[in-house]
């Protein structure tokens, strides 16, 4: 049986195909070092453009957020939002061109990331010089009046911000000497120029609008507004929870605050299995009331269904990044996710569910909620029914708790399917309530310049709130009182209280990189065998065409983007021959040492590594 919604609730099944590209590839582009080549936009006021003219802008680049390139054309770098390791991958997420000369690459994979201290209220500012030479003197002479820094951050704006801030990219470091006897590592990074009272966001209009009036009204909506999307397992067995649901629905709407209700909007998208002949079904938002009729009614006409196992990661992928979230009204406001799902789930994307073919084959859990991070959605996943297949708890839990917001309601013996339905409303309702909260004590520090349009202080806005602006059409520029990008090369000095230096690691290079250590570690008489496992844990990490003539830190570090604290590997395979055997064992005895410190973090860290793509692992945690 199909779908047959009626009265005036209108849904979009018919998907247009992916639009032809200028610029292809079969694979992702490279380093010279062989990873996939990212960059990070050069201020807030870079576009991703249609195509190689630069003339149709797509969307804007959000500040310190790595791109990933797909490949070149001309000037033109083209990108994905997506942490995408193949061309299917990028072609899922927001494709783009920018322009090559207004970003910077990011060519390692080391980054500088808040430590707990840096949330704190009493401390110094982070400062960074712009100028080697300056830089060079204040560490000879340690007057930092004499030779100050050209940033100094403001630390309000940062306690104000979120503790998964995305970290700042470092591109290279190298040890120094400070005054007469002591050494410090510098740290040459992509940094946000500090932010004064007099930067500002200001907006010079919005699509449709007619004057400042009309467009300060749009920036109100869209800062204090959210829109909710229900994500919902639409198989026969679903029918009563429906009903509850909306119950549930209409019920919270006699207790939320009035501008709460007035400003949220409720979309539903349907989903089943790929074997039915409707799989995906959308309902564009509409006010909560009218989204709790029109779940009402679907719960009549809910069947289908036979599977197990549901493609719940193929619905929420298509509505995080496919979905029409602004509808008639235009403006989203703050987006929300709610996903709904009885029995089990699929681990990994199916690929089949969206007849466009858009949503990517095989994300695992991690994947999907990736890109509601990078997208700051949270998501709350519902459990609609005591049964409980092998796949359910997990996809459901780790997808709420990898997204700042997210929440994982489970369903407990002896629970009704009100009381599940009531705890989903209450979670739904708690996190409007604070993204509107937010928009209001933002709005609070708006003004207006002398055309009357409003201006917001940069400070307190954030990648979440100026996507929220974009979503809804405005358009504005980046006014900074002291002139300059957002984002510039600079100099830090080692401070590991504030910024602790990480790096990006995956399970099976941290494994790789264990083994490595343990086989130079080994005490073998046998040096020819000895040298060939070594080659081939070494082609492990940097593949078959390596140089055995550099030393294998040298051609580690090229390939893994990162920088080891030691010496250790600073040595060609031909060096162990020439070890006297007293030499050899030392030696051995401190490879084995890193290898088992390394394990030591592997397994210390296991279940991150199992639940997320990569992990920020401290460089102190290498060798």
């Amino acid at each position: 049986m199909r779908f047959k919604f009626i009265s005036s609730i209108a849904f979009a099944c018919a998907l247009s195909a992916p639009a032809a590209f200028a610029c292809t590839s079969a694979e992702m582009a490279k380093t010279e070092a062989g990873f996939v080549l990212k960059i990070i936009a050069g201020s807030d006021r870079i576009a991703a453009y249609a195509d190689a003219t630069g003339t149709v802008e797509e969307y804007r680049l959000e500040l310190m957020r790595p791109y990933f390139v797909i490949c070149e054309e001309g000037d033109f770098y083209r990108i994905t939002d997506a942490q995408a390791l193949t061309v299917a991958e990028a072609e899922a997420g927001n494709t783009g061109y920018v322009r090559a000369d207004q970003v910077f690459i990011w060519n390692t994979r080391e980054a500088l990331n808040f430590s707990d201290v840096a949330f704190m209220a009493e401390r110094n500012e982070i400062v960074a010089w712009d100028d080697e030479r300056v830089l060079a003197q204040y560490l000879e002479t340690l007057n930092i009046k004499a030779h100050p820094p050209a940033f100094r951050e403001n630390l309000t704006a940062t306690l104000a911000r979120a503790r998964e801030t995305r970290p700042y990219p470092v591109l290279g470091s190298d040890v120094r000497r400070v005054g007469k006897t002591g050494e410090k590592r510098v740290f040459n990074a992509l940094i946000p120029a500090a932010l004064t009272p007099d930067d500002r966001l200001v907006v010079t209009g919005a699509e449709g609008a007619g004057n400042a009036d009309e467009t300060a009204e749009t920036v109100r909506r869209a800062l204090t507004s959210a829109t909710i999307l229900l994500v919902f397992d639409a198989t026969g067995s679903m029918d009563t929870f429906a009903l509850e649901t909306a119950e549930a629905i209409g019920a919270a709407l006699k207790g939320l605050d009035a501008q709460v209700v007035e400003n949220s909007r409720m979309g539903i998208l349907f989903y089943r299995d790929a074997e039915d002949e409707e799989r995906l079904v959308e309902i564009p938002p509409l006010p909560l009331n009218e989204a709790a009729e029109a779940l009402r009614k679907a719960a009549s006409l809910m069947s289908g269904g036979g599977d197990a196992a549901e493609p719940v990661l193929d619905a929420i992928y298509y509505g995080l990044n496919f979905y029409k979230w602004s509808g008639e009204q235009g403006v989203p406001g703050a987006q929300i996710v709610v996903a709904v799902l009885n029995d089990d789930a699929h681990p990994r994307t199916i690929g089949s569910l969206d007849r466009a073919g858009r949503v990517p084959q095989g994300l695992d859990v991690a994947g999907v909620a990736r890109a509601a991070l990078e997208k700051s959605i949270p998501v709350i996943t519902v459990q609609a029914g005591p049964k409980e297949g092998p796949n359910l708890v997990h996809v459901l839990e780790t997808m709420a708790n990898n997204v700042p917001g997210g929440a994982f309601i489970r369903w407990n013996a002896g629970l009704k399917e009100k009381e599940i339905a009531d705890a989903l409303i209450r979670a739904t309702n708690a996190e409007v309530a604070v993204k509107v909260e937010k928009g209001r004590e933002t709005i609070g520090r708006m003004a207006f310049d002398l055309n009357g349009f409003p201006t917001i202080p940069l400070e307190v806005m954030d990648g979440e709130l100026i996507e929220r602006l974009r979503t809804a059409g405005i358009d504005f520029n980046i006014e900074m009182g002291s002139g300059g990008v957002l984002v510039r090369k600079a100099y830090l000095l080692e401070n590991n209280d504030l910024l602790a230096p990480t790096i990006q690691i995956e399970k099976e290079t941290l494994q790789n990189l264990i083994n490595l250590y343990a086989l130079l570690g080994t005490v073998s008489p046998d040096g020819e065998s000895m040298r060939e496992a070594v080659s081939q844990a070494l082609a492990a990490i940097a593949g078959e065409e390596f140089d055995p003539s550099e030393t294998i830190q040298s051609v580690v570090q090229k390939r893994l983007g990162i920088q080891f604290r030691s010496v250790l590997l600073d040595f060609d395979l031909a060096y162990l021959d020439a070890l006297t055997p007293a030499e050899r064992l030392s030696f051995a005895k401190r490879l084995q040492e890193a290898a088992t410190g390394l394990n030591y973090y592997l397994e210390a860290n296991l279940a991150e590594f199992d639940r997320l793509p990569s992990v920020w692992m401290p460089v102190s945690a290498l060798p």
